[in-house]
């Protein structure tokens, strides 16, 4: 492993480099928002105490979150991630993993489907409920922010025989095929204007192989990617 002068593996300092980055965003919004409140509560009228109250509240839960997926990314590549596999309902993952990602982005258009119509009434696949609603939530917060925002990220749930796929499917740029494996790895931004720690689908691929199932990415018609989540399907 190489080192930084003082001994410390490079590794290390760039996830204190890319975690401080990211974390200070949120950081920012919280202190200012609470400066605001402190400051000016008495003459602010009450929706914008609301407002700035809503904004440490959505920025201190990015954080968590930031740390959590650290957190589980870090377990992960250890092998020290416990899974307790048990039956989930697609359609209620799905729907916990919209409106997650809508607490990012609240005003991005989200459409969910199973193709034709609504997802299949009791479908079901065998996962670890808690890390497949992580993996779920990281396609979509990835497409949310590769993608103009103007335009809605769709939601397309195809079974199979033993499987069902997931697709997340928005109108971004797309990732050319020479770059598709290294958009997998850890701390990888294509865009380095999208934002983000560059850990989501380097996270959502490790968990859905941990599962049984895999992530790969591939073009969408009339442009933009195509992200397919694939699920062991019960029974």
């Amino acid at each position: 492993m190489a080192l930084y002068a003082g001994g410390v593996p490079d590794a290390s300092l760039e996830t204190l480099r890319v975690l401080g980055h990211e974390l200070r965003r949120p950081l920012t919004v919280i202190r200012g928002a609470a400066t605001l409140l402190l400051d000016d509560a008495d003459r602010l009228p009450a929706s914008s105490r609301a407002q700035m109250l809503t904004l440490i509240e959505t920025s201190a839960a990015a954080m968590a979150d930031l740390i959590d997926d650290l957190l589980v990314a870090i377990r992960m590549e250890s092998g020290d991630l416990p899974f307790t596999v048990e039956s989930v309902e697609v359609a209620a993952l799905v729907a916990d993993a919209v409106e997650a990602a809508r607490q990012v982005a609240p005003d991005r258009t989200i459409h969910v489907g199973g193709g034709d119509g609504p997802i299949e009434e009791g479908l079901s696949v065998e996962v670890d409920r808690e890390q497949a609603l992580r993996a779920l939530r990281a396609l979509l917060v990835n497409a949310v922010h590769y993608s103009p925002s103007e335009t809605a990220v769709e939601v397309l749930v195809r079974p199979d025989r033993d499987v069902v796929s997931v697709l997340v499917l928005d109108r971004g740029p797309g990732i050319p095929a020479q770059l598709r494996e290294r958009a997998f790895e850890k701390f990888t931004r294509l865009d380095q204007q999208a934002g983000g720690a560059g850990l989501g689908l380097f996270l959502a691929r490790g968990l859905a192989r941990a599962m049984g199932g895999d992530i790969r990415v591939g073009d969408r018609e009339d442009g933009g990617a195509a992200v397919c989540f694939t699920l062991r399907r019960r029974g």
